[in-house]
């Protein structure tokens, strides 16, 4: 068996669980109370991604399928992640919970994708604007007039 594929696996397994654990860290650390969870789904879910698209090899049709697979599972792993509750006093607006910790579930799935797939400065690239994006309110506070125990509010 040769090495050098098995060690370039490695590494960009490596370069997934370590963008999994950049993205998790800021979810895992945002509101009010530390979530440690959010930091393993993010990491999990990136190593599984890229582990996908490595297992399903060169053949251009067989990673298509499995970016696929990868797309479908996560779809439903992010639509776990939003909660509309049901029962909310009268006059009070909707609100959706989740979204943008769905929205990083989803993300984290792409940057696995992208490290088992394309390049590191690809995925290096992306996830510098997605930190950004989701650091944009600075100190991990909601903006003014968006409460701390959600991530979304209003009508949707």
């Amino acid at each position: 068996m040769d090495t050098l594929p098995a060690v370039e696996s490695l590494l960009r397994m490596g370069l997934a669980v370590l963008c999994g654990l950049a993205v998790g860290l800021n979810r895992a650390h945002h509101g009010d109370v530390p979530q440690p969870n959010r930091l393993r789904v993010h990491v999990l879910v990136g190593l599984s991604a890229c582990l996908m698209v490595l297992a399903a090899g060169d053949h251009a049709d067989a990673r298509s399928r499995a970016i696929q697979g990868v797309a479908t599972g996560i779809g439903f792993l992010g639509a776990g992640e939003i909660l509309v509750p049901h029962q909310r006093p009268k006059h009070h607006p909707l609100q959706v919970r989740g979204l943008t910790s769905a929205a990083s579930i989803w993300f984290t799935a792409a940057l696995g994708v992208t490290v088992a797939a394309s390049t590191a400065v690809l995925a290096g690239a992306a996830l510098v604007l997605a930190l950004i994006t989701l650091s944009s309110h600075g100190n991990g506070r909601p903006a003014e007039g968006e409460r701390a125990d959600h991530d979304a509010s209003g009508p949707q």
